[in-house]
């Protein structure tokens, strides 16, 4: 009989042991086997009946001498039984009379084969328990495998094991030894605490998630600490039922506890042991959901163990801390899913880091979120390890472990992830949420899992989960990256901004690369079939490096395309008769390689022969146009860094420093290649680069389209309007434009980040406190992002440099994020003046059709959201809204509600999209410093509307309003201007033609300086005068006291710090300001039929005095030649006073401005 819990089942087990003189005679020891089976037969048939004459024949003679003599007849029928029942305990508690104490019996039933004791016995040191003595009886019964029966003495080290927790023991045990449970020390809190197996393995979760997180301190120490305490975890247990067991009816609420869990702490004296059980409560506090309380379908409890955690409660979790974290754990897997946004996406990993998965995962979180600035989730990544050896397993059975690991994890995650039902959020089952509805999760394939997406679209189909086979992108259904090469194809657009900038065609020029990878990989093999014209010099894998000195471009590509259509090909697979002289493909395991002279030629080296990692290394010198990374590894640091600092311990011995590069560019299409310390370094050095979250960003982008057109098209399937199939054939059918899209998106990315490098000197100090802003705010840390600190940038500011790309990618990344975040929040993504923007982000033959169900999309705001952010960075720059909030007080939404109404009056998309299509027709910087006079334009307009309007803008009222009136303006525009300004926008126009620029585009670039003024010309006009005339008054005005020229002036002040980069712009207000004062006052002497020029001379004759005091300033300033703020300053007040002045002056005749 086993002993059961307190009032729940039968008495606990006290038996007698019946002890003999082991000196009995022969004859009496025959009479007691004779007559022990005989009441072993009557005792079976009584209880069994009929069966029980079977089980005697077949144990009659099963029992050894040795059992028969000290085993009364009643435990050999209970033996027999546990051993024959399918479902009984492994074993049994009992209490012996004969051996009071503290010794308490455990009596097991091994069937064959059983194990070796040193196999039971950690089981019974996990449980806090040590073995007083042993017996073992090995039980053979007839036309059956044997078995074998254990029996232990055992003793608590705490003192009596009471009969109370028998079936915590039996069960607990069985757990162990079936694998459910680990055998470790946490067990001895079922005893000492007397709490169930699974209530310790909360507080096992909590130490395996602490010490992924940085906690210090040893597994044995906290299991010692936490069964010290039984007190306090059995507070701690109570808390976690009371705040997550659905069935939970009374007892204490939750508050109640904590406040005395935090008086249980209190009475901690030891410094060690406070931190250890502050850090599991905080691990506790950190939960906010939990499948600890749901089913199997069986009804049994869940072999897996997931948490929901927000770990900014955890005061030493490293930074940056991600939103929330999904930590899945069983004795099979352990795995986190850290996110740093509500809707995030990123990939799920296999990872062989099992003592510091989450330090691996963090990065590639970090790393993620700022490559998702281009699209709609934030960042995002997720890792399991498989805990159980792989080694010795076959191939088939550990890729079925793997995958089962996977499985499990991705259960855990959606177990207590929310759902979409009928357009609702609906919690998970058994889940009592302590957090706000969460219904978006995402993930997709990474290192290890390529082929594991329809597994887990397969699992969410289970679940129900409303994102359907959109869950896991490049599924079955879903775009294979790899036929669609479009990760290669986002890179290949660095590499063309980059040979654009060197004035360089990489379909026209040759150009040498050393490649990282192989044809038979995605990035490498797509990327290194783009053009013609690469001449591959060298390139390695894990496993080969390939070496071909002085390539025939066409020979070799021919060759390379034939390996990219061979499966599984490697380097060995090159034909070695098209390899140029000298050159040869070569093991990574050999001992040396020899070296030809072409290639120590190629490769800067004098030494006949290096070993490979030497080999590799000198390739990753080597002096070529391109390295092109589609591998995995980092293989370049920066000096300064060890190589721990690289994180990847598999590519130590290759590892180049980036001072040590000698290449002109770097093209990063795999994740890592570089440190970001490197990439700085490289860059400081003159080479030309931007960051692997840059230069791969289309395949992330392609997923999110992916995703993105999925649920809408599931919608359109649970509508009826189509099928399952027709879904799958229509996204297929529209891969194409989603591939333009993904593209245009990298082509402005990698735009933005040359304008914004051009002015990088310049606009040090703004970007310096673009880095304070966002540390301010909590949305960056400069020491993890390698940003420069301030004695970094005072370092650049002497020497006359700004931040290279990589800190510009890293910045733009951020400011991306942080537009997002505050339009998100604000109801800019509602404006009905921006629904079509929505339906834009589809393929263009999908807009009609499906059109208006885009405005239904449940992710139509964080769509429209991220499209404007993109468009907003990527066009104003980094730090524009930034600066708009520090001289104007307005916020994030109605400085974009501003420049929303800017881009659309002036139509500069259009005019952006003709300057972008010029490519490498015209020099870099005529394109560039065409995009800066666009920048400053659309700069220029969104300021005027934050003077001249009331938050918030109604920006379809004002283009309505100014559009009309703009578009009849810019035809007679050049007509209206005079004087220098006239010439200046003809000699520019006439530049820009020269250039390469077509006309008519070099004309409307040309005319955005005064265009500048449109608004407050239309403004002045009212709607009641033809604008055209207004602008030859503002124009004539200009002229005549040289306010262009003054402009001039102060667009040329020095930017050196960010108060006088705000003195700047305030001046150039002010100047804008007075002109439109200047004006007018002007048009207030206006009387029908006269001319502007009449109208002007008129004005400044009435005007005189102080005309001529202006003129005379403005002289003065000219031939001072250094002009300064104050100079400046001065000019304008003279201007503001001769406004004033002029607008006192109104004749009785002008009619001007009366309503």
């Amino acid at each position: 009989m086993r002993g059961g819990g307190p009032g729940d089942g039968p008495a606990p087990d006290v038996r007698t042991v019946t002890r003999r003189d082991d000196e009995q005679h022969p004859d009496e020891l025959a009479r007691h086997f004779a007559r022990w089976r005989s009441e072993l037969a009557e005792r079976l048939a009584a209880e069994q009946g009929a069966d029980g004459h079977r089980l005697f024949a077949r144990y009659r003679g099963a029992f050894p001498a040795g059992y028969q003599y000290e085993v009364p007849v009643e435990w050999a029928v209970d033996d027999i039984l546990r051993l024959e029942g399918p479902d009984t305990p492994l074993g049994s508690l009992y209490w012996d009379r004969q051996r009071p104490g503290n010794v308490v019996r455990f009596r097991i039933r091994w069937p064959a084969p059983a194990p070796l004791l040193q196999d039971v016995l950690p089981i019974f040191a996990g449980l806090g328990l040590r073995v007083a003595d042993h017996r073992s009886y090995e039980i053979a019964p007839a036309g059956a495998e044997g078995a074998r029966i254990d029996d232990f003495g055992l003793v608590h080290a705490a003192g009596a094991l009471t009969p109370e927790l028998a079936t915590l023991f039996e069960e607990t045990f069985a757990a162990m030894w079936h694998g459910r449970a680990e055998p470790d020390g946490f067990n001895e809190l079922v005893l000492t605490v007397g709490v169930g197996w699974r209530e310790a393995a909360l507080v096992r979760a909590a130490y395996r998630y602490l010490r992924q997180a940085g906690f210090a301190f040893s597994q044995p120490y906290v299991e010692q600490t936490v069964a010290d305490r039984p007190d306090f975890v059995r507070l701690l247990l109570e808390q976690f039922r009371a705040r997550f067991d659905p069935d939970a009816r009374d007892g204490p609420p939750a508050g109640e506890l904590d406040a005395a869990l935090e008086a249980s702490l209190n009475e901690v004296t030891g410094l060690d042991e406070d931190k250890t059980l502050r850090s599991v409560l905080a691990f506790f506090r950190a939960v906010v959901r939990t499948n600890y309380y749901q089913r199997s379908d069986d009804g049994s409890p869940k072999d897996y163990l997931s948490f929901k955690i927000a770990p900014s409660g955890i005061p030493f979790v490293p930074r940056p801390r991600p939103l929330f974290e999904t930590f899945v754990c069983s004795p099979r897997v352990e795995a986190l899913h850290l996110r740093a946004a509500r809707i995030a996406r990123g990939g799920i990993r296999w990872s062989t880091r099992p003592e510091d998965f989450r330090t691996e995962v963090l990065g590639l979180m970090k790393a993620q979120t700022v490559k998702n600035a281009l699209i709609v989730p934030g960042g995002a990544k997720g890792a399991f390890v498989v805990r159980r050896p792989l080694a010795g397993l076959g191939r088939a059975e550990a890729e079925a472990e793997v995958r089962d690991c996977y499985a499990t994890f991705i259960r855990g995650m959606l177990d207590i992830t929310d759902n979409r039902v009928d357009g609702s959020v609906t919690g998970p089952p058994r889940v009592l949420r302590q957090d706000d509805p969460d219904p978006y999760l995402v993930v997709a394939a990474d290192k290890g899992t390529a082929r594991l997406s329809d597994l887990a679209n397969s699992i969410a189909a289970e679940y129900g989960f409303w994102l359907g086979d959109a869950f896991a992108s490049g599924g079955s259904t879903g775009y294979d990256h790899k036929a669609m090469g479009i990760t290669a194809r986002g890179a290949w657009v660095s590499l063309e901004r980059h040979f654009e900038d060197m004035g360089l065609d990489p379909q026209r020029d040759e150009f040498t690369v050393v490649g990282i990878g192989d044809m038979s990989g995605d990035v490498f093999g797509n990327g290194m079939l783009l053009s013609r014209r690469i001449r591959l010099v060298g390139a390695f894998d894990h496993r080969h490096v390939f070496l071909d000195p002085d390539p025939d471009p066409e020979t070799s590509y021919a060759e390379r395309e034939r390996l990219a259509a061979l499966p599984g090909s490697t380097w060995q697979d090159y034909s070695r008769q098209l390899i140029s002289e000298g050159g040869g493909i070569f093991s990574r395991q050999a001992k040396s390689v020899p070296l030809s002279p072409q290639v120590r030629g190629l490769l800067g080296v004098d030494s006949e022969s290096l070993e490979p990692p030497e080999l590799v290394r000198a390739l990753l010198r080597a002096p070529v146009d391109v390295i092109w990374n589609g591998g995995i590894g980092t293989y370049v640091k920066a000096s300064a860094e060890s190589h721990l600092d690289a994180s990847d311990p598999a590519n130590d011995s290759v590892r180049v420093d980036a001072a040590q590069l000698r290449c002109r560019t770097v093209v990063e299409g795999g994740n890592l290649g570089l440190t970001q310390r490197a990439r700085i370094e490289y860059a400081l050095r003159g080479g030309r680069i931007n960051t692997d979250f840059i230069d791969n960003a289309a395949g992330v982008n392609t997923s999110d389209h992916e995703v993105n057109l999925k649920i809408l098209l599931n919608t359109a399937v649970a509508d009826g309007e189509i099928t399952r199939a027709q879904r799958d054939e229509i996204l297929a059918d529209n891969s194409d434009d989603v591939a333009r899209a993904v593209l245009e998106d990298s082509r402005l990315q990698t735009r933005v980040l040359g304008v914004v490098q051009a002015d990088a000197a310049v606009y040090l100090d703004q970007h310096a406190q673009e880095i304070h802003n966002f540390e301010r705010h909590g949305r960056l840390d400069r020491e993890l992002e390698s940003l420069p600190d301030d004695d970094g940038i005072a370092e650049r500011r002497q020497a006359g440099i700004g931040l290279t790309r990589p800190e510009i990618s890293v910045l733009l990344a951020h400011a991306k994020n942080a537009i997002t975040t505050q339009l998100s929040e604000s109801d800019v993504p509602d404006e009905q003046h921006l629904a079509e923007e929505l339906v834009n982000y589809l393929p263009a033959g999908l807009r009609p059709r499906f059109g208006p169900l885009m405005r239904r999309h449940p992710l139509r705001r964080e769509i429209l959201t991220t499209a404007l952010s993109n468009d907003l960075a990527n066009h104003v720059g980094t730090g524009f809204f930034y600066r708009l909030e520090e001289t104007t007080g307005v916020s994030t939404p109605d400085s974009a509600r501003a420049y929303l109404a800017v881009r659309d009056i002036f139509g500069l998309n259009a005019l952006w999209s003709e300057v972008d299509a010029l490519g490498a027709r015209c020099p870099t910087e005529v394109r560039t410093e065409m995009l800066r006079e666009l920048q400053r334009f659309s700069q220029h307009g969104t300021l005027w509307f934050l003077r001249n309007r009331r938050p918030p803008l109604d920006i379809a009222a004002e283009v309505e309003y100014f559009r009309p009136q703009i578009r009849q303006l810019v035809p007679v525009l050049a007509a209206a201007l005079a004087g220098p300004q006239a010439e200046a926008v003809q000699r520019q126009s006439e530049e820009l033609a020269t250039a390469g620029v077509p006309f008519l585009l070099a004309g409307r670039i040309a005319a955005l300086a005064p265009l500048a003024a449109s608004l407050d010309v239309v403004e002045i006009a009212h709607d009641r005068r033809d604008v055209g005339y207004v602008a030859s008054v503002y124009s004539a005005l200009d002229a005549a006291l040289r306010l262009d020229w003054l402009q001039d002036q102060i667009v040329e002040l020095p930017s050196e710090s960010h108060w006088a980069l705000l003195a700047k712009i305030s001046l150039r207000d002010d100047l804008f300001a007075q002109r439109r004062r200047l004006t007018s006052a002007a048009l207030s002497r206006y009387v029908p039929g006269q001319d502007t020029q009449d109208l002007v001379r008129s004005w400044l004759g009435a005007n005189d005095a102080p005309v001529r005091r202006c003129r005379e300033t403005v002289a003065q300033l000219h031939r001072a030649g250094q002009l300064d703020v104050a100079m400046l300053s001065v000019a304008l007040q003279d201007l503001r006073n001769l406004a004033q002045i002029g607008m006192q002056a109104e004749p009785e005749t002008a009619v001007w401005g009366r309503r």
